[in-house]
């Protein structure tokens, strides 16, 4: 039943790219590894939207099963369907389903995975087992997977940095990273950094100066400050690094 259901999305997709090969992506992903059919956002939305009764009604392993193989396949959009699988899955999910997760989240082949992954997955297991994720969180922010270590910061966006629960530890995350060689990566730290800005704007605020002050790439304070007042942001760019 599974492998008939990943035929019937690969064959929905090759229909609507015209029977397109896969093949990478290089306009937005510096590596060759993100392999792509080139289906746009708005069909790739319709089409999980006429999948979605499908995926409902297979149990919970069911669906489990589907990620993992899809995501398997390596390919972005079989990728992004079994991560949407999973987050119309993710209420259901606990402790028992992290080994699972960790899977998945090796076959990650774009930045992309990791940001729709760290929206729609990660913060309702983070809001309902806080100390275990953060475990596994902290693991992931030390792995020689550079998804996986965007995936550990970029968790703290959104409703997790609205709730004001965890700032320490996505600071703590943040700062384990910001000398990381990856783009990809530092990308992610200042994005969550400017997200979290939004909510505790002080203490970011000068958590980013002394970022500055300590030479840290201008990738990440420049994503940091980029929705902040004019002037505020000229301070910091004034801001150089101590000799």
């Amino acid at each position: 039943m599974i492998q008939k259901i990943i035929n019937e999305i690969r064959q929905a997709i090759e229909k609507e790219t015209g029977c397109r090969k896969p093949k990478p992506e290089r306009r937005y992903h510096k590596h060759n590894e993100y392999i792509s059919y080139g289906l746009k956002t708005a069909v790739f939305h319709r089409l999980m939207k006429e999948f979605r009764p499908k995926f409902l009604k297979l149990t919970l392993p069911q669906r489990l099963e589907l990620a993992t193989k899809l995501l398997e396949t390596r390919i972005g959009e079989l990728g992004h369907v079994g991560i949407y699988v999973l987050s119309i899955s993710s209420e259901q999910l606990s402790l028992k389903h992290f080994p699972i997760l960790d899977a998945a989240a090796d076959n990650f082949t774009s930045w992309s995975h990791v940001d729709v992954f760290c929206t729609a997955v990660t913060p309702d297991l983070l809001f309902k087992y806080p100390k275990q994720m953060l475990r596994f969180l902290e693991k992931w922010n030390h792995s020689p997977n550079r998804f996986k270590r965007r995936a550990s910061v970029v968790t703290f966006i959104q409703d997790v940095a609205k709730s004001g629960q965890f700032l320490d530890d996505a600071l703590r995350l943040c700062e384990n990273l910001v000398w990381d060689q990856e783009d990809i990566v530092r990308k992610g730290v200042g994005w969550a950094l400017k997200i979290n800005m939004q909510y505790s704007p002080k203490r970011v605020l000068n958590y980013v100066k002394d970022l500055r002050r300590r030479g840290v790439s201008s990738t990440i304070t420049l994503y940091a400050i980029e929705k902040l007042d004019p002037a505020v942001r000229k301070e910091v760019l004034a801001i150089k690094k101590k000799q």
